[in-house]
């Protein structure tokens, strides 16, 4: 089964989808799935939740 990369959603059958192949240097690599439609990114955490202001 794929996911996509950007909203963590699979990709089911019949779906378009396209492939970006990410190299690695000290291993094969990857490779990215993503939805040619419009999807909504998964909100990416930058900090901790402890941080106190």
């Amino acid at each position: 089964m794929k996911f996509c990369g950007s909203c963590d959603e699979a990709i089911r059958d019949g779906e378009k989808y396209t492939t970006h192949d990410i190299a690695g240097s000290s291993y094969g690599g990857d490779t990215v799935y993503r939805h040619v439609a419009e999807c909504t990114p998964v909100p990416i955490q930058t900090t901790q939740d402890s941080v106190y202001h």
